[in-house]
């Protein structure tokens, strides 16, 4: 009996989570926050009923690294590279550049101003996180602007997914470079880069000639296996999923001339197809459970805490007022609201915060994470909901087929932070 009204639950969630998107685009409410408030509400119902929630460490720490997957795949598969559109997507990387270094600097900073570490190194490991928006949220929610600003902030978004977390990985490694940073770094990320291009070709080659309709798991194992191997090398192989989903993408770029008596273009197009479409319905299911479970693990009453309001809400202005600014310096005009709250933070930034070795996390700071999670959440909210604009059948429609949701895993044993603290051990 419990199997099935365990089956039952996550059917449950599945069909509430697609309600919740229709609502979001309707009310203007970010779908995460439903989520999050949906697992509020199942841990203080869980609560009264007395049920025990299970331990599934393991199964988070899997949901982990497929979600951080999955997210880097799924930016590159959004990643159109044309002629036209190139002075835009210069213009959308290097602000989203320089919006992640000067946001983490930022933040850091204040981290080591204020003594919560006294070690630089350690604040601004934390700090990359919390300066990474989330392109899943923002896409969906951006279509009340005009063409150039909604472009440019869904180019920025996905470019900050990327550049953060590859932002992270090198972060990380610095302290096995030992004195020797710069050369082990780039060394390892131009052998990287090297060694992608060749499995990329290798990979597509491969995939067009399977005539089994089994594919795409098949696709993600070979993936893993090659992501897990990477870091077992203190590569950063999230620059392989990177180029091998820009070379899906933008096929004519990558296989020009001689490349085409190898390479079918219908066939590539096809696998491009199968993978954007399943790719983006595993992430619906991450995102779906994860935010569920990671409201189920909120303590409100830790929220409400005098020095988590205190740092979350200086977290929060120092992240807006850095957007502000470099909003105002690239668009020059009268006002740049409510474009300026469309910067939320989600699934990336709990998951790279879980990624940070046990040695360098300050103490307390994952109250700190869910308070600008929901925080970000609800002023993007309230920016919506203050634009005014009705949304149209046909930017409802584009949005229907852009939501590609918000990645996002985890599990679940006492705290919801708890749950993944054997993913580095």
């Amino acid at each position: 009996m419990t199997g099935y009204v365990v089956l039952l639950g996550l059917s449950l969630l599945v069909i509430f989570s697609y309600l919740f998107d229709i609502l979001s685009r309707k009310l203007r409410i970010p779908s995460v926050i439903l989520l999050i408030g949906t697992g509020i509400g199942l841990h203080y119902l869980f609560n009264y009923l007395g049920v025990e929630i299970p331990n599934i460490r393991l199964t988070v720490s899997v949901l982990g690294l497929i979600g951080l997957l999955l997210i880097v795949l799924e930016a590159a598969l959004d990643l159109k590279i044309t002629r036209k559109k190139l002075p835009l997507i210069a213009k959308a990387f290097f602000t989203a550049l320089i919006i992640l270094l000067v946001t983490s600097f930022a933040i850091a900073g204040m981290i080591w101003f204020l003594g919560l570490t006294r070690d630089f190194y350690t604040a601004y490991l934390n700090a990359v996180p919390l300066s990474v928006v989330s392109s899943a949220i923002v896409i969906p929610s951006v279509m009340n602007l005009d063409e150039e600003k909604k472009e440019f902030l869904i180019y920025e978004s996905t470019f900050s997914d990327i550049l953060g977390i590859l932002l992270f990985d090198i972060v990380l490694m610095i302290p096995e470079a030992g004195g020797h940073v710069v050369s082990k770094v780039g060394l390892g990320l131009l052998f990287t880069v090297l060694i992608s291009f060749v499995v990329g070709y290798i990979l597509i080659f491969f995939f067009e000639h399977i005539t089994t309709k089994v594919k795409f798991f098949l696709f993600l194992s070979i993936l893993t296996t090659l992501f897990v191997l990477g870091k077992m090398f203190h590569l950063s192989s999230l620059i392989l999923i990177l180029i091998f989903g820009l070379m899906l993408e933008n096929y004519d770029i990558f296989f020009p001339g001689f490349f085409k008596k190898f390479f079918w273009q219908e066939k590539i197009e096809e696998v491009r197809e199968q993978f954007k479409i399943i790719t983006f319905e595993t992430a619906f299911l991450i995102r779906t459970f994860f935010f569920v479970v990671f409201g189920m693990t909120i303590h409100v009453e830790a929220l409400l805490n005098e020095e988590v309001i205190v740092l979350g809400s200086l977290i929060l202005l120092l992240t807006f007022a850095v957007r502000y600014i470099n909003l105002k310096m690239f668009y020059r005009s009268a006002s740049v609201f409510p474009e300026v709250f469309m910067a939320p933070r989600g699934l990336i930034t709990v998951l790279l915060f879980f990624k940070i070795p046990r040695i360098y996390r300050i103490e307390g700071f994952q109250e700190v994470i869910s308070f600008v999670v929901l925080g970000s959440a609800l002023l993007m909210m309230i920016g919506l909901w203050v634009s005014g604009r009705k949304t149209t059948e046909e930017e409802f429609e584009w949005m229907e087929n852009m939501d590609h949701g918000t990645f996002n895993d985890e599990g679940f044993s006492g705290t919801f932070w708890d749950a993944i603290e054997n993913e580095k051990n």
